[in-house]
């Protein structure tokens, strides 16, 4: 008896006679999720973690699995995930995150997430929040959405320049290493916005750096954490 490629090319000639004890092929719904993959991920600390694939119910996320457009991942309690895009774009979300993979978006809607790049992305890379859009270009952001409806959108580059704009309005503001801005929810003066952006001071920075778990809860380290170092390290 013989099973696997050659089985199947002769089922096909009799006709799909079955035979006992070869194992069924893979699902067409998988290859075709695989085809549309344009995120992986990489690493899950605790639970629950679950992603919601094609509009689909939401389900356990595992290691190694495949992201398409549309797609969601979620964390609860102290879970962290990990996911990196086949942009370069590398992501972590932690606490009771939520967020949809969009065509050079990622729509974080709760919680808190380490966004960075290295190098050049091959796409441009937006944050989309409730509060405004975050554009990172080959540095690391962190973006902190509260459980309180009412509490401000924080934004803060860890390293590199960060941009923020808006919703309904194309002007940006430009942030740089150490430097955080809370954006209120509804509408907001670009301008009264800019002048919010303050450095974070090193005591604070460095504490933060110790205490982070979407830094220092994974399994493999940052690459960018040299570069944060170096960032806190110039902070008055």
């Amino acid at each position: 008896m013989f099973c696997g490629r050659s089985l199947a090319i002769a089922l096909a000639v009799a006709g799909g006679v079955a035979i006992a004890g070869c194992e069924p092929t893979e699902p067409q719904a998988e290859t075709a999720q695989d085809q549309l993959a344009i995120a992986t991920i990489q690493d899950i600390v605790a639970s629950p973690v679950s992603v919601s694939l094609a509009q689909a119910e939401p389900e356990p996320a595992q290691v190694n699995q495949a992201m398409a457009y549309g797609d969601q991942i979620r964390t609860a309690d102290q879970a962290l995930a990990e996911v990196g895009l086949v942009t370069g774009a590398v992501f972590r979300i932690g606490g009771d995150a939520a967020l949809t993979l969009r065509p050079s978006q990622l729509q974080l809607d709760a919680g808190q997430m380490i966004t960075w790049v290295e190098g050049t992305a091959s796409d441009p890379v937006e944050i989309v929040t409730p509060a405004g859009i975050a554009g990172i270009r080959g540095t690391t952001v962190f973006v902190n959405i509260a459980d309180d409806p009412a509490a401000p959108v924080e934004i803060f580059s860890w390293e590199g320049e960060v941009s923020f704009r808006l919703v309904d309005d194309g002007e940006e503001i430009l942030l740089t290493s150490g430097e955080q801005l809370f954006v209120p929810p509804g509408g907001q003066d670009i301008e009264a916005l800019r002048q919010q952006v303050q450095p974070l001071d090193r005591a604070t920075a460095q504490q933060r750096l110790q205490n982070s778990p979407l830094i220092n809860g994974f399994s493999q380290p940052m690459p960018t954490r040299d570069a944060i170092e170096a960032t806190v390290d110039t902070l008055q």
